[in-house]
């Protein structure tokens, strides 16, 4: 049945996104009776599901629903309201997320009704406005990714004679976006008043900060199902007017995209290419932080989605080329992850060290097995192992650092994940568990 609905669903979208698609011009009159439809509740629901997530201001969890059994009756409680008109949303519970480089990032956590409703509103628009987005842009649509934009970049490097790039940093976006500007652009595809309304209440619920609620009248929380959508509607008219005028040919300027964070390869005067950028962010209410934003050539590096693009010569032809590795910050993130779980005297059994060490590991190699990342995997590989053997070591009293007790191969043969050539493999295991 659940795949039933998802199937209907994905009709629906397919609709919306083909009548959006063949005519730019065309308005949408009737969205909101989609909303509360019950495949596309459900649908939410179990997407909702699939992302987990921490409880919003009300401290009820995704688990307390399942184990409870509520679940159909809180999707009829949502479609009842949603049916009537009556359904409210709470405000946001905002968490501080500390920054690499110093501050924070705050992010909105709804409740979880409140994000079953933003994802069904989600699954309604975004195919809509999906039909009107940039080629340029690869973050947070559907079949696209870091991956595909780090594919399209090396590309774009290696394509007629570019000789660096702009790293653009927009200072505090999400939380600039006009409203005002952000609700016209939706206009113009979506005339139902009943799903303007409620998507006004998503951006006006307020934050509960220090015991308070604080009222939102610009910006939209980053954290919401919905919010990388709007994000991308208000972001796609930069890339809109940027083509529309010209610039990749006029100023030899490429602009690539992944929701707030954009560069520009260029091939001619990389400050008029920023300036011509800077006065359309301008116009639109954004700030470019100049502080952070910088031009850098190609033979210098630049970091970008957590890959490191360098031109430099090859070890092999002697010719010049494009190579992509995984971002100093990326192989550290990882570490940090693998330290978290990993101590010596964790109180956990070896079968369980392995398998979080594995699925953490596995997940970062398959994001970067399409770069130059041979040397990074190779660390990686040395760093897990020492961990893991430390761990055993002290597990069974030994002294010193037990490379003699537990090699490699030893390591390899209690199912430790292989990835120092770069090709993933478990080894058979030919010992028992400590």
């Amino acid at each position: 049945m659940a795949k039933n609905k998802t199937i209907q669903v994905r009709q629906l979208q397919r609709t919306l996104y083909c009548t959006a698609k063949q005519d730019k011009t065309v308005k949408f009159y009737s969205l909101y009776d989609k909303l509360w439809r019950e495949d596309v509740l459900w649908e939410a629901w179990q997407q909702v599901k699939a992302n987990d997530g921490a409880p919003g201001i009300d401290g009820q969890a995704i688990d307390a629903i399942v184990l409870s059994g509520k679940e159909a009756e809180m999707i009829s409680k949502l479609r009842e309201q949603l049916r009537s008109k009556t359904y409210q949303f709470q405000p946001v519970r905002r968490v501080d997320i500390p920054k690499p480089k110093g501050g924070v990032r705050p992010l909105g956590i709804a409740t979880v009704e409140d994000r079953v409703v933003q994802t069904a509103m989600k699954l309604i628009l975004e195919p809509i406005f999906e039909a009107d987005f940039h080629d340029c842009s690869n973050g947070y649509r559907p079949r696209r990714d870091a991956k595909k934009a780090s594919l399209e970049v090396r590309a774009d490097l290696y394509q007629g004679r570019a000789w660096g790039v702009v790293e653009i940093d927009f200072q505090s976006y999400f939380t600039t976006i006009s409203h005002d500007k952000l609700l016209t652009l939706i206009r113009q595809r979506v005339v139902d008043g009943s799903m303007l309304k409620i998507i006004k209440q998503t951006l006006t619920v307020g934050i509960m900060h220090q015991g308070r609620v604080e009222p939102t009248t610009v910006g939209v929380p980053q954290g919401s199902p919905i919010s990388p959508l709007y994000s991308n509607i208000f972001l796609n008219l930069l890339d809109q007017v940027w083509h529309k005028r010209g610039y990749p040919e006029k100023l030899g300027a490429t602009l690539h995209r992944y929701a707030d964070d954009a560069i520009l390869v260029c091939r001619k005067s990389a400050e008029q290419a920023l300036e011509a950028f800077e006065a359309i962010a301008r116009r639109m209410g954004l700030v470019v932080n100049r502080e952070k934003t910088r031009i850098t050539k190609l033979s210098e590096g630049f970091d970008f989605l957590g890959f490191h693009f360098v031109k430099r010569r090859s070890p092999k032809s002697g010719k010049m080329a494009i190579y992509i590795f995984p971002s100093k910050r990326a192989q550290q993130k990882i570490r940090w992850r693998i330290k978290y779980f990993t101590q010596r005297r964790a109180p956990i059994k070896p079968e369980e060290f392995v398998k979080q060490v594995n699925e953490a590991v596995l997940g970062w190699v398959n994001f970067y097995r399409h770069t130059n990342a041979s040397e990074a995997f190779r660390r990686l590989q040395r760093f897990i192992n020492i961990r893991f053997r430390r761990y055993l070591n002290y597990r069974s009293k030994g002294r010193g650092f037990g490379w003699k007790k537990y090699p490699n191969s030893t390591l390899y043969a209690r199912g430790m994940i292989y990835i120092g050539s770069g090709v993933i493999r478990y080894e058979r295991a030919t010992a028992q568990a400590v």
